[in-house]
């Protein structure tokens, strides 16, 4: 079975890094059947990540250690039985002052766990924003 994982992180990158990470990314995805997209801000990563759990541990090993993020936070990691990006390899959308405020209520938080409902807004924004991409 397939898993999906959200996370929040930092940037800590150039938007020079952020294209490398996005075409890197393509390439090493399909390698590990892994589909998903990314919203950047100014300050800030969302990114949902879908495929075999050993894909997507694999990549997020990999993200914990990038020094281009900080703070890096899984918000949902659940097993799905269909994926919402499996055109994807990366849907990749640039800035977006709705989704940065999503992640700002959800990094700057003051209970140990997220909000459910502010969870699936950001999911919901990720999804509207890669369909735009179509």
């Amino acid at each position: 079975m397939d898993g999906s994982l959200l996370y929040v992180s930092r940037r800590t990158s150039s938007d020079a890094e952020v294209r490398n990470i996005v075409e890197t990314s393509l390439a090493r995805n399909a390698r590990l059947r892994v589909t998903g997209a990314l919203v950047v801000s100014r300050g800030r990563f969302a990114q949902i990540l879908e495929g075999p759990r050993t894909g997507v541990d694999t990549l997020m090993a990999s993200i914990r250690r990038d020094p281009r993020h900080a703070g890096v936070e899984v918000l949902l990691y659940d097993d799905i039985e269909r994926r919402r990006f499996a055109e994807w390899t990366l849907a990749y959308s640039g800035a977006s002052v709705y989704v940065d405020g999503l992640i700002g209520a959800l990094t700057e938080r003051t209970t140990p766990l997220p909000h459910p409902g502010d969870v699936h807004r950001l999911i919901h924004a990720i999804e509207e924003l890669a369909r735009a991409r179509l």
